[in-house]
């Protein structure tokens, strides 16, 4: 029997190392991407919801979609938001056995970025969000989190009464996993940069939208994706605090930028920089062509990706 126990032992070591294989079928995720402009209903007790702000109690409620009732559990998330916000961001999580049954896989773990103000300023500034994830994705199409823009009709079943908002949906952090081969490190703290493969990347994309809320010290907006070779892939998220969201919820300018960079060693960003300049005329397409975001909203934000695009020119950033 002793003979086989180190075997035995590198068999978990080798098993606990490897990423689960992927989930076969389509998530949730997939099938609310295959149409544009999605609604849905969200049938919650938001008094129960209000009522439970600053914890992390689950509160039963509903997701309708095309008529098809899904059982969800919801709760709020977030820091600033859940202080501030009139609706609280939220994480869904979907019946595993009620996915099943409608033929999809059991990615069900989501969360929902919604209106932080009951007005123009806070769609507009959804909008802006989930175009920022967009540009993200443009730049880095595979290491970066899918999002889907959606509206939803919350229906109050404490008193019946509904509004109607956008909301960004992330997908399921697993999904994210099965796609890059790699496993979320969570606590791969001070990661040095020689093990990075894509940090100068990050780097430059959160400049460009003049976002400093993230930190690879501390893992602070970022998925740290670790693959089978030790090597981390940085994956940012959560971009309310950027310069071309600039909600007017914060009460302050964002649009000031500020180059954040961990590490001791200086920034080589040469290469990061070619792709960005490749890149250029298609990120501000993607502006342009958001029918979405108000007249003003394209002005501003066009106009503020000019002016990273001219200091990108002129060497100015990282220097």
């Amino acid at each position: 029997m002793k003979r086989f126990l180190p075997l035995l032992a590198v068999l978990i070591v080798v098993f606990a190392a490897a990423p689960l294989a992927a989930k076969k079928g389509e998530s949730i995720f997939d099938r609310w991407s295959h149409t544009a402009n999605k609604t849905i209903e969200l049938h919650l007790d938001f008094d129960s919801l209000e009522a439970n702000r600053f914890n992390a109690n689950e509160i039963r409620g509903t997701v309708i979609d095309n008529g098809i009732p899904l059982a969800v559990d919801i709760s709020v998330r977030g820091r600033y938001r859940r202080r501030t916000c009139s609706m609280p961001p939220i994480k869904l999580q979907f019946d595993k056995d009620l996915l099943r049954s409608v033929g999809l896989n059991t990615h069900n773990d989501y969360k929902l970025v919604t209106h932080c103000t009951d007005d123009e300023d806070g769609q507009d500034a959804i909008v802006r969000e989930q175009l920022a994830y967009e540009l993200y994705r443009t730049v880095d199409p595979t290491a970066s989190f899918r999002t889907q823009l959606l509206t939803i009709i919350y229906v109050n079943t404490a008193d019946g009464s509904t509004s109607t908002g956008y909301a960004v949906l992330i997908e399921d952090t697993d999904e994210l996993k099965d796609r890059l081969a790699a496993e979320n490190c969570s606590d791969c703290y001070a990661t040095p940069h020689a093990a990075y493969d894509n940090i100068e990347r990050v780097t430059l994309f959160q400049y460009m939208i003049g976002n400093a809320d993230f930190s690879t010290r501390q893992i602070r907006n970022l998925k740290m994706m670790r693959t089978e070779n030790g090597r981390f892939t940085a994956v940012p998220y959560d971009f309310d605090f950027c310069g071309l969201v600039n909600p007017q919820y914060t009460k302050m300018s964002l649009t000031e930028r500020q180059f954040v960079w961990d590490f001791e060693s200086i920034p080589d960003l040469d290469s990061a920089t070619a792709e960005f300049l490749l890149l250029k005329e298609e990120l501000l397409a993607q502006v342009s062509d958001n029918e979405l975001l108000s007249g003003e909203s394209k002005r501003e934000i066009t106009k503020y990706l000019k002016s990273f695009f001219r200091d990108l020119r002129a060497g100015k950033i990282g220097a």
